[in-house]
């Protein structure tokens, strides 16, 4: 068997402000780095999940950093922002912003990324 060369570029949709689930999905992320240091991954934030990317209200923004650090992108939809009355400004300075979740997500495919909905 040859080995696949590409690497792996994964777009993961979170639309829950779930603890466990956002646990489970960046320890994920971490396992992806590890075996390909290299991948390129970005976190799409939709609807409740846009309450753990604000600045004073995430529990897990030290793992967040840590990962965007390692080059993990994370967006939060303005849509989401808008109806759960939350300021672009509320976010910590490691989440973008992207115009709509479905949106950033269908560009993604479309480039090739791989979409893993957790």
């Amino acid at each position: 068997m040859v080995a696949d060369i590409r690497t792996p570029m994964v777009v993961i949709h979170l639309d829950t402000s779930d603890r466990r689930i956002w646990g489970g999905a960046l320890r994920t992320v971490a396992n992806l780095l590890a075996e390909s240091p290299d991948a390129k991954v970005e976190v799409v934030l939709q609807g409740p999940a846009v309450d753990m990317g604000r600045a004073h209200a995430s529990p897990l923004a030290a793992q967040l950093g840590l990962l965007a650090a390692r080059g993990v992108t994370f967006v939060a939809c303005s849509n989401s922002l808008r109806a759960r009355g939350i300021a672009e400004s509320e976010l910590l300075d490691r989440v973008g912003v992207v115009p709509s979740a479905i949106g950033e997500l269908i560009r993604a495919q479309q480039s090739g990324m791989a979409y893993l909905k957790i």
